[in-house]
């Protein structure tokens, strides 16, 4: 991949008051997509693991089958492929009513976490528009689905549109279509296999398209374990997107590459110790580090009697410790200086005999 000149664009998103972008904590997305099975009950517990965990967002997926796909293939799936009619039996098996989506809604708002939802289709940006989702997510499978792009742009909100199974070509067609829609968007770098194989994650992306694109960069994950969401949050993520589930063994789509409750808890936690981590990049010494030099840093110190007007030499000083007096860095620029004062052996140079 050869990295083109820099696009101007926004640099940080704000979804429901939550700034994402550089200069701040990174934004998780705990992704549900369709691990509820279809089962209102479960849905609210994996809210629950979200909420518990510490994520900023939970991400359920809509879907019109009828919207989504053609009349024949609905009714005689397996005119398509063998792939397709298994697909299209488990799609069946996880759709939520309507109204569980608002019952999921408003379970988010008590729980104080930002609900996001994947719309597939068109209709199904309609319907989330009537419970006013605050972003949307686009999958990877509709990166290159312009006209749902567009319509979705007509609600002037956030996008989220993951890169999988892409390719760079492609990557910046949809990013020049978008910057030209003049609605702020986030890119997330993925590798579309469930689990992706850890060699496959290939996250050193992501600083690169953040200089290429001027957009927000995140990632979405889809490998076994956590490293590869922590290290894309080390160098420069601003969204991990984490698939969720109770049981990886349970039956569905997306369980075996999913994150059980605890892992996921893992994931949070260390990505918010690694923020501590990072800092600022400003050099300065803790008060604990200030007590450890003392005892353990170095001064120079007479090692014979110095008259006044002596000049002082390898001979008559040396180093030792604890550092009370003049650090032993300033050793070599003393050599060859007059002593400005009598000192006797053993007495600790000051920052004034360098004078």
């Amino acid at each position: 991949m050869i990295i083109g000149r820099k696009l101007s664009h926004q640099s940080e998103i704000n979804i429901e008051n939550k700034i994402i972008g550089a200069d701040y904590p990174c934004y998780i997305i705990a992704e549900i997509g369709v691990n509820h099975n279809g089962d209102l009950t479960l849905a609210k517990k994996l809210i629950d693991v979200a909420v518990d965990a510490g994520a900023n967002a939970v991400k359920f997926q809509k879907r019109n089958l009828q919207s989504l796909y053609r009349k024949e293939a609905l009714e005689n799936p397996n005119i398509e492929s063998q792939g397709f009619e298994i697909l299209l039996a488990e799609l069946k098996e996880v759709e939520l009513s309507k109204e569980d989506y608002f019952d999921i809604v408003n379970y988010c708002k008590e729980k104080k976490i930002t609900f996001l939802c994947t719309p597939w289709d068109i209709p199904s940006v309609d319907f989330l528009e009537q419970i006013n989702t605050p972003a949307y997510k686009i999958a990877s499978g509709d990166m290159t689905n312009f006209p749902l792009i567009k319509y979705i742009s007509k609600t002037r909100k956030p996008m989220i549109i993951s890169t999988g199974m892409s390719k760079i070509e492609e990557i910046e067609k949809m990013v020049n279509f978008v910057k030209k829609l003049e609605i702020p968007f986030i890119l997330l770098h993925a590798n579309s296999t469930y689990p992706s194989p850890i060699e496959s994650l290939n996250v050193s992306l992501i600083p690169e398209y953040a200089k290429k694109f001027n957009v927000p960069i995140g990632f979405s994950d889809h490998e076994i374990g956590i490293i590869g969401s922590l290290t894309a949050a080390n160098i420069g993520a601003v969204v991990i997107e984490r698939h969720i589930t109770l049981d990886k063994k349970m039956k569905g789509l997306d369980h075996s590459s999913s994150l059980e409750p605890n892992e996921f808890k893992e994931l949070v936690t260390m990505i918010r110790l690694s923020e501590k981590a990072k800092g600022k990049p400003i050099k300065k010494m803790t008060r604990a580090e200030v007590l450890q030099r003392e005892v353990v840093s170095k001064s120079i110190v007479c090692m014979s009697d110095i008259d006044e007007g002596e000049i002082f030499s390898e001979e008559n000083i040396e180093v030792k410790g604890p550092e009370k007096g003049l650090s032993a860095q300033y050793f070599f620029d003393i050599i060859g200086k007059k002593s400005p004062r009598k000192i006797q052996i053993g007495e600790y140079l000051l920052e004034d005999d360098m004078k």
